[in-house]
């Protein structure tokens, strides 16, 4: 599974996220590729932390407090699954935090944006789930 792609508008500050492989035309300006974790900050105030329960993933972005003021704040959280991604928009008067309803083995990244400091990604694919599909359809029985 590929990680999402987020895109900036260089003229309306817009972030864009890429959908199966094109960028939707939301506006004729330049777009810049944004890289998760590219820019000198402290990770430690950025890079989301994941907490499982069950069915329930806490996200708290930074394991250090990250700020949440008018002037330097999380604008949002985006958890990438293995069938499109949930969001959550935050203000300055949120926490950086968000809790999501979704399966531990469903979520592949978690996105997080800083206004100032902007993408920051937690990957959680690394545990690379293998996936075996059986069926009567298939000639050699499974696939996987």
């Amino acid at each position: 599974m590929e990680k999402k792609l987020f895109y900036q508008c260089n003229d309306c500050n817009s972030i864009l996220l890429e959908m199966n492989g094109t960028v939707s035309q939301y506006c004729d300006h330049n777009l810049t590729l944004l890289t998760p974790n590219a820019l000198k900050a402290s990770e430690a105030q950025h890079i989301p932390v994941l907490e499982f329960k069950k069915s329930n993933l806490h996200v708290t972005v930074g394991s250090l407090p990250h700020p949440m003021i008018p002037e330097h704040s999380i604008l949002w959280i985006f958890v990438q699954t293995r069938n499109g991604g949930l969001y959550v928009s935050l203000t300055p008067e949120d926490l950086p935090q968000a809790d999501f309803l979704v399966h531990e083995i469903d979520v592949l990244g978690v996105y997080a944006y800083c206004d100032i400091h902007g993408l920051w990604m937690a990957d959680h694919s690394a545990l690379d789930y293998e996936e075996t599909v059986c069926a009567p359809e298939f000639p050699q029985g499974c696939i996987g």
